[in-house]
C-alpha cells in the first residue's frame, strides 16, 4: 500500500517494496486495493516480493515496524545504516501494523494514515510531486 500511495503522490524518488516474510508473486489483498483506490493509487498489477529477490541497491529502506527494520539489518547488514522506521522519519513513533486478515474499515484507516505519513515524508525528503493536486 505504501509503495502505491508514494508512487501516486511522487514521481521521484520511485518506491518499490519487498517484505521480510513475503511470498514473492502474490497479488495484493482486495481490501488493500480497495483502500488505496480512494487516493488514486492502484495495486492491480502489484506482486509481492521477498527481500531476497531485491537486487537493486536502495537509497533508503523504509519499514513499517521495528521488527522489519531488524529483519532487514540481519539479512542485509550493508543496508542497516539506511534503514528507517516510517513513523520516526516524520517525527512520530510506533509501528504500523499489517492489517492482513482484518476488515475493510481497518484497511481504509491504514490507507489514510499512510497517505498522511507519506505526504509528510515527501515534504521532508523533497519528493517530486506526480501532479499538482491543487493544495498548497
Amino acid at each position: 500500500m505504501a509503495q502505491a500511495l508514494w508512487n501516486q503522490l511522487y514521481r521521484e524518488p520511485k518506491a518499490s517494496s519487498a517484505g521480510i516474510s513475503a511470498w514473492s508473486g502474490q497479488t495484493a489483498q482486495q481490501s488493500a486495493q480497495n483502500a488505496i483506490r480512494a487516493y488514486g493509487a492502484d495495486l492491480a498489477h502489484h506482486r509481492s516480493r521477498d527481500l531476497d529477490d531485491v537486487w537493486e541497491e536502495p537509497e533508503w529502506v523504509i519499514c513499517m515496524t521495528r521488527a522489519q527494520c531488524q529483519g532487514v539489518a540481519e539479512r542485509r547488514p550493508q543496508w542497516a545504516q539506511k534503514t528507517y522506521l516510517l513513523s520516526e522519519l516524520v517525527g512520530e513513533s510506533g509501528d504500523i501494523a499489517d492489517p492482513i486478515g482484518l476488515d475493510q474499515v481497518v484497511y481504509d484507516k491504514l490507507a489514510s494514515v499512510l497517505y498522511g505519513l507519506l505526504r509528510r515524508l515527501g515534504d521532508r525528503l523533497g519528493g517530486v510531486a506526480a501532479k499538482d493536486d491543487g493544495e498548497g
